[in-house]
């Protein structure tokens, strides 16, 4: 038995990368693990499960508030509380750095879409759950760049910033 023994924990894009990593750690301290993810979490719970815990993927347009509701919803109906929501969901991995002057306004709106907007809606959706519970936490997942600066990644360093301001 972990420290998170039985708690329903989301891991927003947990399918791959630090989220993964994040889905493993929660569910090596007992959590059920709801990975949220537009990528196919199947493989991530299947390791999971061959270690001996427990995980469930759903396909999350985390940026959407109506599939944010929906996920939020059949969790809850499914277990009756949420416990955690880990906030790492991030367009990242694919940026092709560049100038900032070069990001056009889809990619930027893009990346703010998902790295703020998405956290948010996931907050929102969770926050009265957790409150009648009188209980729950949620992890918002910053980044070092918000402090030092990032060459070439700007709209990402920038859609951090404001995670640390939202959390805040």
């Amino acid at each position: 038995n972990g420290r998170l023994q039985d708690k329903i924990v989301i891991v927003t894009g947990g399918a791959r990368g630090i989220g993964a990593a994040f889905s493993k750690a929660v569910a090596a301290q007992g959590a059920i693990v709801a990975i949220a993810d537009l990528l196919d979490g199947a493989p991530v719970v299947a390791e999971i499960e061959a270690v001996g815990g427990r995980a469930i993927y759903a396909r999350v347009d985390v940026a959407n508030e109506d599939s944010v509701k929906a996920f939020v919803a059949d969790l809850l109906a499914r277990y009756g509380r949420i416990d955690g929501l880990v906030n790492n969901a991030a367009v990242f991995a694919n940026l092709k750095p560049k100038p900032f002057f070069e990001i056009d306004q889809d990619e930027f709106d893009k990346v703010m879409a998902v790295n703020v907007r998405g956290p948010f809606l996931l907050a929102k959706a969770v926050a009265p759950i957790m409150i009648a519970q009188k209980a729950g936490k949620i992890v918002n997942i910053a980044s070092g760049t918000v402090f030092k600066g990032h060459v070439g990644i700007t709209h990402y360093v920038t859609s951090k910033g404001a995670i640390v301001a939202l959390t805040r």
